[in-house]
């Protein structure tokens, strides 16, 4: 029978076809499956990740969290947690789950730190963090609206400080020009006195003591020498007379020819640099003219002007001071100080005046000397001689009036009263002046006893010593390449540069309050953070220093309060390594500020003085005593009114608030902000990370067909990869505190 037969049977052909089918379609949808499996996966390892990265963060320092509101990793080893959370998240899935449909298993974890809370701008961004909602409400309540109110009388104040101090300095400089100049007119003019003395006031001695008397003399000179003339010597009865005269006189003129040489040296080089003298002092006036216009212009004003239009938040009335006006009338009559131009026009017409006086005298006086030769020969008429000498004379004599002798007649005692004219407050004001200089130079001395306690306390200073190691370890961390800050504690004794530093603190202070109204910075939100978390001095042990009373050892008293423990914001501020400086020079700018306050006070009780020098000296004078006052009253009630016209209270906190807020940004304070956390906890910022980097492998085996998802994998259309009949993924999450 052939094979071919039509009669065979065809029974289970389509059983066979039919299991074909299923087989393709079973093929496909198992791959299907574990694609379903694998995307599963992988969702769930991305979950995982982060919540164990998350998990591995919560392990922060709590000393770091509670103490200065800062979050950072750890000791604890981040893998383990890592490893932990994973091996029981997997644990309680497969107790949960009865049908394992995943199967997983955790293949591999790691846990990676990274930003150490030493870095400035991590450290910058927790610090932004953590005051971003406090600080914008205290600044508010406690700094600005404090100082809104006498936003603008300060700035009136400022701006008359500052043109006065300039026009004081310059002001003393003319004057001293014009000064000089008289005097080279008067040095000038003294010489004609020594010619003057041997035309007829005593140029010599015996009977011939002038040339007035000389003049006298002569015609019985010249009738001896024509009695004598052409006899023999023997038979001569004058020679004696003759000779006595010949000599006198010859004396006589030598002398008039040296002391008008002198005269005309003097003349020739005082009267020239008298005018270069005028012509300075006129610069000068004209610079002042040039500074008061200017005046109105200060760019520091926009700053008080901002501060005075913003909005307050203070409760009850926030009016302003309204003494500014009064200081605004005081610069108004700066104009005062200015000398006319006919006033340097007078003195250079003095000058001339002078010069041509003493050309007619040296002509004068050449034209007699010119005689000597034939009046001692006794050729020249007895009237010619005598009228040379009376000419001489009349000359010098109306000189000396004019320049030399004291009276109504004299010139340069006329300019000389034209010029104590406009100085009739210069006297009282040098007395101010020197008294409010006494002044500052008690308050410098305080600054330096505060600054010489640094003395003697060499454990506190061990402290300071560790400070600055753990400062540079951390600058070196940042690769900061600054110089090092210091705190000024010098006082200046010169009460106008006194006044005009201390009201520039003043313009940078409300500069810094302007700049917070249009908005938070980073230096406000690390002002806040300071004050906040850090010790500052009590400073009522320092009250027995200033007040003096009832403390035999005040470096005993205080030796405490100058550990870096309870001194901790002023160090930060200013950076200085050593027990006392950086009180010194917390108190050193608390003076300054207190002596712009003080002195606006001071502008506006003596305004009524007119002259604006001596307003602005007793203005000084009263800023000093008041400020000097209130730095007891500090020490002693912990706070000072701010101003007699505002009466709120700023308490030494606030003062270093303030001087945060002036200073900036800086990164030698972010240094040493962590080189204080770092003495005070133990930790090293540079060690403590707030990153993690968590990295997650997961396997799971494949049911069907895994060298159709390797082949999938290696074209890129699976993520993970497959090894054998394991699937593996990976997945990393990052987080930061």
């Amino acid at each position: 029978m052939s094979v071919f037969s039509r009669n065979r049977s065809e029974q289970g052909a389509v059983t066979v076809f039919f299991i074909v089918i299923f087989a393709a379609v079973f093929a496909f949808v198992a791959l299907f499956i574990d694609f379903a499996r694998m995307f599963a996966l992988q969702a769930q390892v991305e979950t995982l990740a982060h919540a164990a990265s998350r998990s591995v963060l919560s392990a922060y320092d709590r000393e770091l969290a509670e103490r200065y509101g800062i979050f950072a990793y750890g000791q604890t080893d981040g893998n383990y947690i890592m490893s932990k959370v994973l091996q029981d998240q997997f644990e309680l899935v497969r107790q949960k789950d009865g049908f394992p449909l995943l199967n997983a298993r955790l293949d591999s974890s790691t846990a990676s730190f990274m930003h150490p809370i030493g870095t400035y701008p991590v450290f910058e961004q927790q610090i932004r963090e953590q005051m971003k909602y406090r600080a914008p409400i205290d600044v508010t309540i406690e700094l600005l609206n404090r100082f809104k109110p006498m936003a603008g009388v300060m700035k009136e104040a400022s701006n008359t400080v500052d043109l006065l101090g300039k026009l004081q300095k310059l002001y003393d400089q003319r004057e001293a020009k014009l000064d000089e100049l008289l005097e080279l007119q008067r040095q000038a003019a003294k010489t004609v006195e020594s010619y003057a003395k041997v035309l007829s006031g005593g140029g010599g001695s015996g009977s011939l003591s002038t040339l007035a008397d000389a003049t006298a003399e002569y015609p019985e000179f010249v009738s001896q020498v024509e009695a004598d003339e052409g006899l023999e010597p023997e038979d001569r009865m004058y020679t004696a007379e003759i000779s006595r005269y010949r000599s006198a006189t010859s004396g006589l003129f030598a002398a008039l020819d040296r002391a008008l040489r002198t005269a005309e040296q003097r003349h020739a080089s005082y009267l020239p640099q008298a005018k270069s003298l005028l012509d300075e002092a006129r610069r000068i006036n004209e610079q002042m003219r040039q500074t008061i216009a200017e005046a109105e212009n200060r760019p520091e004003q926009a700053a008080y002007n901002e501060v005075s239009v913003g909005t307050s938040t203070r409760s009850g009335s926030s009016d302003p001071v309204g003494e500014g006006a009064a200081i605004t009338e005081i610069r108004a009559q700066a104009d005062s100080l200015l000398l006319s131009d006919e006033l340097f026009a007078g003195l250079a017409s003095d000058m001339d005046r002078q010069t041509a006086a003493f050309a007619e005298l040296r002509s004068v006086g050449s034209a007699l000397l010119a005689q000597s030769g034939s009046v001692l020969s006794a050729t020249t008429p007895p009237s010619s001689f005598s009228s040379s000498v009376n000419s001489a004379v009349r000359v010098s004599d109306a000189y000396l009036r004019q320049f030399v002798t004291s009276g109504s007649s004299n010139v340069l005692e006329a300019s000389a009263w034209r010029l104590d004219a406009h100085r009739s407050s210069d006297k009282e004001r040098k007395a101010t002046e020197q008294a409010a200089s006494a002044t500052l130079k008690d308050a410098a001395s305080w600054i330096r006893k505060i600054e010489q306690f640094k003395n003697g306390l060499s454990e506190h200073q061990a402290k300071f010593d560790q400070l600055k190691a753990k400062m540079e370890a951390n600058r070196s961390l940042n690769r900061s390449v600054a110089g090092e800050e210091a705190g000024s504690t010098s006082v200046n004794d010169d009460p106008s540069e006194a006044g005009r530093t201390s009201m520039g603190i003043m313009d940078n202070i409300y500069g810094g309050l302007a700049g917070l109204m249009g908005g938070m910075s980073d230096s406000v939100y690390q002002m806040e953070y300071v004050a906040s978390y850090f010790h500052f001095l009590d400073v009522s042990v320092l009250n027995g220093l200033f007040e003096g009373k009832g403390q035999t050892d005040p470096l005993e008293v205080i030796r405490r309060q100058l550990a870096p423990e309870s001194q901790e914001v002023e160090y930060i501020l200013y950076g200085v390594h050593n027990p006392a400086g950086n009180i010194a020079a917390a108190f050193g700018e608390i003076f300054a500020m207190r002596l712009a306050i003080r002195t606006m006070e001071g502008l506006v009780k003596n305004a009524a003085k007119g002259n604006p020098l001596l307003v602005f000296a007793a203005a000084l004078l009263y800023g000093a005593q008041h400020a000097l006052q209130d730095m007891i009253s500090l020490t002693r009630d912990g706070k000072i009114q701010l101003s007699d016209y505002l009466k709120v209270d700023l308490t030494y906190r606030d003062y270093l608030r303030l001087f945060l807020l002036l200073h900036g940004r800086s990164e030698q304070r972010l240094s040493r902000m962590l080189a204080v956390i770092a003495l005070n906890t133990g930790v090293d910022p540079a060690e403590r990370s707030t990153y993690v980097q968590g990295k997650v492998t997961v396997a799971m085996p494949l049911w069907f067909l895994p060298g159709v998802s390797k082949a999938l994998g290696k074209v890129g259309i699976l993520k993970g990869h497959v090894e054998g009949s394991q699937y593996y993924v990976a997945k990393q999450a990052d987080f930061s505190y």
